[in-house]
């Protein structure tokens, strides 16, 4: 079975939520656990969760997951640095791609993911991209295949990952998924409470 790495950046502040994004609660279950079933249930093997401390409640709760940690040397470079991190980690040369999902994207399937890498391993010829598209937008996470691998790992990416995808987003492979999650992006109080209006008011209601 080709191997697939899985990557969740989660190393950010979370300033504009106010509390630890990757421990927020998503109906049952944190945005950490989403986002590693979600990837898990995909296909990603082994799966790789970027931290800002390799100590702490966070940390405690990725390990739990099952998922391998690490602290990017860079972490300031945001998302960026953990692929750059998880593929120095990995050196697998049997690689055949490597798929991003930010912890702040908690909403996407694990049927979505399996669909995009399903898309991906039986295209002729193999893709450098695999994007998932509900209607006519895009979304996470994104599949990068490993002749891309290098150009993840340039230094100086004006918006990391995302300059490589608009590199190649003309010959990308587009996946049609009835997931709407692969566009939820989750960076403030207003978008956690429109997404999941019970879980906001358990944590943040008094009445």
């Amino acid at each position: 079975m080709p191997s697939i790495l899985g990557v969740v950046p989660a190393a950010g502040r979370s300033t504009r939520m106010g509390n630890p994004k990757p421990l927020m609660d998503a109906d049952g279950a944190t945005f950490l656990d989403r986002t590693v079933a979600a990837l898990r249930e995909g296909g990603a093997d082994p799966i790789i969760v970027g931290l800002r401390d390799d100590r702490g409640p966070i940390h405690a709760a990725a390990r739990q997951t099952g998922a391998h940690t690490l602290v990017p040397e860079q972490v300031e470079d945001g998302p960026i640095a953990t692929v750059r991190a998880a593929l120095a980690w990995a050196r697998d040369p049997d690689l055949q791609g490597l798929l991003l999902l930010p912890v702040d994207h908690p909403k996407v399937k694990g049927e979505t993911v399996h669909r995009l890498v399903e898309a991906f391993l039986g295209a002729d010829p193999r893709p450098s991209l695999a994007i998932p598209v509900h209607g006519d937008r895009s979304g996470h996470p994104v599949l990068f295949d490993a002749s891309l691998f290098s150009e993840l790992q340039e230094p100086g990416l004006p918006e990391g990952a995302r300059t490589v995808v608009r590199r190649h987003r003309d010959r990308a492979l587009e996946v049609p998924v009835d997931d709407r999650g692969i566009l939820v992006d989750i960076d403030t109080l207003p978008e956690y409470r429109r997404h999941f209006p019970r879980a906001y008011r358990k944590r943040f209601q008094k009445w």
